[in-house]
């Protein structure tokens, strides 16, 4: 489970916008965002909270 649609849509922010701003693609963000893809590296998941300017926990579940 992630918090990436919440916190995209909060920050006004396209797919195309946090792909550019993470260096990932808007296609895996979204399959990610829609948890069609699970299981992201530690690298993605500092990519995609750097980007969407928050801490690695608040965007990823973490256990």
């Amino acid at each position: 489970m992630n918090r990436i649609d919440s916190i995209r849509a909060k920050k006004a922010m396209s797919y195309g916008d946090l792909a550019k701003a993470s260096g990932l693609t808007s296609a895996y963000i979204h399959l990610l965002a829609k948890g069609k893809r699970n299981n992201p590296s530690f690298e993605v998941m500092q990519k995609l909270s750097q980007a969407l300017g928050e801490k690695v926990e608040k965007v990823f579940k973490m256990n």
